[in-house]
């Protein structure tokens, strides 16, 4: 649910608070100031929008402003948090946001394990790169595999409110840890809603969840420094419908899970990355003059990539990602015969992606990226209404999609 002015401005007054703290005498390990700036170009083909005005043109709708700091008041406490100005056509609203603001305190942390907890909005710990999702420069490419790691979604999955347990072992040249979250997801805005809904014809009403209605949890394995990762994560949540006026439905519910199970080598000079989740959609509506309605399906998203670090400032990148909403219905086939209107390209996206990363020195970074679309399955909703409605028949099947970005890191 999307929090409101009040709560919004308190979050902004912590974070300033936090940004304007330098303790007297205070040393500089014990806190760093860090943030950054990006700008973007992407160009979209055919009909479909990208965060922005870009099919057919280059839009530079989309960029980023950051600044955070991390504090250590003591060698158990750290507090930490990042405000983000984020702007990019109808899916970012124009506002300044806390990307995440928590407090961590660890009452174990000695040579072979540790033990933290943090509250506050943290960093969602899920699969290999969404608590790196938060900065440009640890991103794998602009956008990160998007049939995992949703952009349309980020509100939901990336942060959210909530308290975290981590613990981790140490032995020999492994490491073991284990994450466990309970949060509670921002299902607010149009993107939100219509991925998870996805009518806003028949369906006018809203989204709500509970501070206890979704969890998070992440087992991992390292080996040799981070040579060998292996992962196992999952998150489940719960969201009340809740009717709006002329609704064809009373009331309802909504509880997806998502499993993913994640796998990663690096060498010096080649990484490679494969990822695969088993996503699981559970509706139930009610209504005061039709029987009630049930659905279930089980999807599925997968990803392979591998990157070339050629030298230290240049590296490749080649992917292919893929999003089935219904592994019954991989196609969409079944999905369009049983909803007239609707297309059976909205229920899947496969995407061969090709970028090049430059990194000028600590501070600049270069990316470009090019992506070759059969499907709109992760297409953001909102950069695409026709008179405020969500029409995927406007859309195109097949589509490129273009990006350059520039970021500056201090």
């Amino acid at each position: 649910m999307t929090r409101s002015a009040p709560s919004r401005c308190v979050d902004t007054a912590l974070l300033l608070g936090l940004l304007a703290i330098q303790p007297a005498g205070a040393d500089p390990i014990d806190w760093r100031f860090q943030g950054y700036a990006s700008q973007r170009l992407t160009a979209s083909s055919g009909d479909n929008h990208f965060f922005g005005d870009t099919a057919g043109r280059f839009s530079a709708d989309y960029r980023e402003v950051a600044a955070g700091l991390s504090w250590r008041p003591d060698p158990r406490w750290l507090l930490s948090g990042q405000a983000v100005h984020r702007q990019g056509g109808n899916s970012v609203e124009d506002d300044l946001e806390t990307d995440y603001l928590f407090a961590a305190w660890s009452p174990l942390d000695v040579a072979d394990g540790s033990l933290t907890l943090r509250a506050g909005k943290i960093k969602v710990p899920y699969g290999l790169f969404n608590e790196g999702r938060d900065t440009p420069m640890t991103r794998p490419g602009i956008l990160p595999p998007q049939s995992i790691y949703l952009d349309a979604l980020r509100g939901f999955n990336q942060s959210a409110y909530g308290l975290h347990l981590g613990a981790a072992w140490d032995w020999d040249a492994a490491t073991v840890s284990l994450s466990l979250s309970q949060i509670k997801p921002n299902l607010g805005g149009t993107n939100a809603f219509l991925s998870f809904v996805g009518d806003n014809v028949l369906f006018r009403g809203r989204l709500e969840s509970n501070n206890q209605d979704a969890f998070a949890a992440r087992l991992a394995y390292e080996h040799d420094g981070g040579r060998i990762k292996a992962m196992l994560s999952h998150a489940s949540g719960h969201a009340r419908y809740v009717p709006g006026v002329g609704d064809l439905w009373s009331g309802g519910h909504l509880d997806p899970a998502f499993t993913t199970l994640s796998l990663q080598w690096n060498s010096e000079r080649l990484s490679l990355s494969w990822e695969h989740s088993r996503n699981l959609f559970r509706n139930h509506y009610d209504s005061l003059f039709l029987p009630a309605l049930d659905v279930k399906s089980v999807g599925s998203s997968q990803y392979l990539q591998a990157e070339w670090r050629f030298n230290s400032r240049w590296t490749g990148f080649l992917r292919y990602d893929t999003l089935f909403m219904d592994d019954d219905d991989k196609d969409g086939t079944a999905f369009a015969a049983a909803n007239p209107g609707r297309v059976a390209w909205e229920r899947y996206a496969k995407d061969w992606t090709l970028g090049l990363r430059y990194r000028l020195d600590d501070h600049w970074q270069l990316v470009g990226e090019y992506h070759r679309v059969d499907g709109i399955g992760w297409l953001p909703p909102a950069d695409n209404l026709s008179g405020g409605i969500w029409n995927p028949a406007a859309t195109d099947r097949r589509w490129n999609l273009i990006l350059f970005q520039a970021t500056y890191q201090f």
